[in-house]
């Protein structure tokens, strides 16, 4: 999935650079091969954790907007980034884009960067609304089908499997024999 979502928003023309953040070594190189930056964060942070590593990396490197997206989002294109960052209105504000259930949050552009904390976890769609009412910030809350679709569960595999896609993901899933194929009757 990281393949999928790395490949996608390195595709975007809006986007200057990428960032993965991790302590996996196995993903910090496929990270560096794909052409992003790779930054360890050398031990398991949490998402909030790394987000705040990446954050800080990112501002380093002189972002005054940042797009935090989860890896889990096989759907995801580069039409889909640049459609959410052509949604900001050039000042101060928060995009959140929901998970499909509704209550969590699979993509989060933050302008500037350290406009208000990561907030991960648990119904986090909520917690970013209540700390950008907070620090008295424009917030809005848009719909991408491509960011809100996340593989989290068996039932979620099962709807990923229903439809054949051109990702890695999808390539990856039918050689491990996750896909059962119909058997052809003689």
């Amino acid at each position: 999935m990281l393949t999928d979502v790395l490949t996608n928003v390195l595709r975007a023309s809006i986007v200057d650079r990428v960032a993965v953040v991790t302590s996996d070594p196995t993903l910090l190189a496929l990270t560096r091969q794909l052409g992003a930056f790779a930054v360890d964060e050398e031990y398991p942070r949490g998402l909030n954790g790394a987000v705040a590593v990446g954050t800080e990396f990112c501002l380093r490197q002189g972002a005054t907007a940042l797009l935090v997206l989860l890896a889990d989002l096989p759907l995801v294109t580069s039409e889909d980034i640049e459609w959410l960052f052509r949604q900001t209105n050039g000042g101060p504000e928060v995009i959140l884009v929901p998970c499909k259930e509704g209550d969590g949050t699979n993509a989060v552009l933050r302008v500037p960067p350290l406009i208000i904390p990561p907030c991960f976890g648990g119904p986090s769609l909520a917690a970013y609304q209540a700390e950008a009412r907070r620090h008295e910030v424009t917030c809005r809350v848009v719909e991408v089908p491509g960011i809100a679709f996340d593989l989290d569960s068996v039932e979620d595999l099962e709807r990923f499997a229903a439809r054949k896609t051109e990702t890695q993901t999808y390539r990856v899933l039918r050689e491990l024999g996750v896909f059962h194929q119909a058997t052809p009757k003689v």
